[in-house]
């Protein structure tokens, strides 16, 4: 077992650690950008009525810089929990392909 391990290029408790600190960076990323969507929300709601500009299309530019932060903070925050997701499977995947090969040898023997 030893001598398997030490062939690997990786450790399961760096793969478990950086799998961990995806999930934690992820959820951050998400409460950051929630407050900083909260404060936009609270800044709209003690200057209303808005001074927006006539043409609809800077309206639509205005609204659409509003609502992109939450977009972008839920996009990143899918995506490191798919990171985190994939270093488990991957591992997952990594360790019943190793213990496979020792069942093998223990039946040849």
């Amino acid at each position: 077992m030893e001598n398997q391990e030490s062939q690997s290029l990786h450790s399961q408790n760096a793969v478990f650690r950086i799998a961990l600190g995806a999930n934690i960076l992820s959820w951050l990323i998400l409460a950051f950008y929630l407050l900083n969507f909260t404060g936009d929300i609270q800044s709209i709601v003690n200057n209303w009525p808005l001074q927006m500009p006539p043409d609809p299309l800077q309206q639509m530019i205005a609204w659409s810089s509003l609502l992109s932060k939450p977009l972008f903070g839920a996009f990143y925050f899918f995506l490191l929990q798919g990171v985190s997701q994939l270093l488990y499977i991957g591992l997952d995947v990594y360790l019943d392909l190793t213990d496979t090969g020792e069942d093998e040898e223990d039946t040849e023997e």
